[in-house]
């Protein structure tokens, strides 16, 4: 459980070969993963019981997203349900672990104006991914799209320091999971699968649109 918590802090999806070295050790054999899902499994039941929150696995993107048909999807927990068929305690190949919300009505806070900037632009190229199959390349949402949201790649946005807008995209979201990059094009990460409500965001794209 700790483990889950300090490596949520950092934003950045668990890979379970260091939740096997932090739990069980370098040396130590776990043959077909036995170990560490019941270990996992466990771990669940008080973060359930504790605080609503649950380590799912960080299926790839081309296996997780949504295709933009289904945008207008169900609310966080629904969503989140959905698409976590596969939990951490049921194996598979996905190699990540991200803590998500099981409660069916979680208050979450409200954010740092310099979050809530980076939060709109994740949620604009989340929007531009999923008008296009769930798939952009890199040169084009830099080179076409961007400019017709009147941005550049160097540009800064407020709140949010020096760091330009192109970094934002290529480092910031694929770092905290909210984007995968894969032959020079974008799709949508774990992050952006498991933890983002989906009611929040068809809010903020009919405002957007409006």
């Amino acid at each position: 459980c700790r483990f889950g918590w300090l490596g949520d802090h950092s934003k950045k999806p668990l890979a379970r070969t260091e939740l096997k070295e932090a739990v069980l050790g370098k040396d130590r054999t776990d043959r077909g993963g036995k170990i560490i899902k019941a270990v996992i499994a466990a771990a669940n039941e008080k973060l359930r019981h504790l605080c609503g929150l649950e380590l799912a696995t960080a299926n790839s993107a081309a296996d997780a997203a949504p295709d933009a048909s289904q945008a207008a999807g169900p609310s966080q927990a629904e969503a989140t349900q959905e698409a976590t068929q596969e939990r951490a305690v049921g194996g598979g190949a996905a190699s990540k672990l991200l803590l998500v919300n099981v409660l069916p009505r979680a208050v979450a806070p409200e954010p740092a104006d310099g979050k809530l900037v980076f939060y709109a632009l994740v949620e604009t190229v989340l929007n531009l991914l999923s008008d296009h199959g769930g798939r952009l390349p890199e040169s084009e949402l830099t080179e076409t799209w961007l400019p017709k949201l009147g941005l550049k790649e160097k540009d800064t946005l407020p709140g949010l320091g020096t760091a330009k807008v192109c970094d934002l995209i290529s480092k910031r979201m694929v770092t905290e999971g909210f984007l995968v990059k894969t032959q020079g094009a974008y799709a949508q990460g774990p992050r952006a699968v498991l933890s983002r409500s989906s009611e929040a965001a068809n809010t903020f794209r009919g405002e957007l649109e409006g």
